[in-house]
């Protein structure tokens, strides 16, 4: 009879834990990365290092609408600056396409008022970023935006 039940358990269990794996191989990161998407740009605008410590991954590198180049430590670096300012910054559109469980690419509009490094700024912008999900979490492994005519 204990066998009978100590077999049934274990099969109950690898059942379980088989369905949850399924589950985490099939699953969408499209509302987890657009959540990610969002924190980014409310981070921009706050000034929230923290925000880019934990989440941008090792080798990152970004590309600005205005012709230049990022690396993780320049984006870390940008965000503590407090001369960097937002009187606006929108995102909108925001589409993602996933690669598996551990790889999706964002992209998505960004209309921006801002001041950086004394030089103001107020356009829309369209931006592609890739997602990487590691073992501690999302990690944004490269941006790039592209400034859009007349806008």
């Amino acid at each position: 009879m204990n066998r009978k039940i100590t077999v049934t358990l274990v099969a109950m269990c690898s059942l379980a834990m088989a369905i949850t794996l399924i589950a985490q191989a099939g699953s969408d990161p499209s509302s987890e990365v657009q959540q990610m998407e969002k924190e980014m740009r409310d981070a921009q605008k706050s000034n929230d290092v923290t925000w880019y410590q934990q989440h941008l991954a090792d080798g990152y590198v970004e590309g600005h609408s205005w012709g230049d180049w990022a690396t993780k430590s320049e984006a870390i670096k940008q965000a503590q600056d407090k001369s960097i300012t937002f009187t606006k910054g929108e995102i909108s559109d925001v589409k993602v396409a996933s690669f598996g469980p551990d790889t999706a690419i964002a992209h998505y509009k960004f209309t921006y008022d801002a001041t950086f490094n004394g030089t103001h700024r107020a356009r829309t912008v369209i931006c592609s970023d890739t997602w990487l999900n590691q073992s501690d979490g999302w990690k944004l492994a490269s941006s790039h935006c592209s400034h859009v005519e007349g806008k």
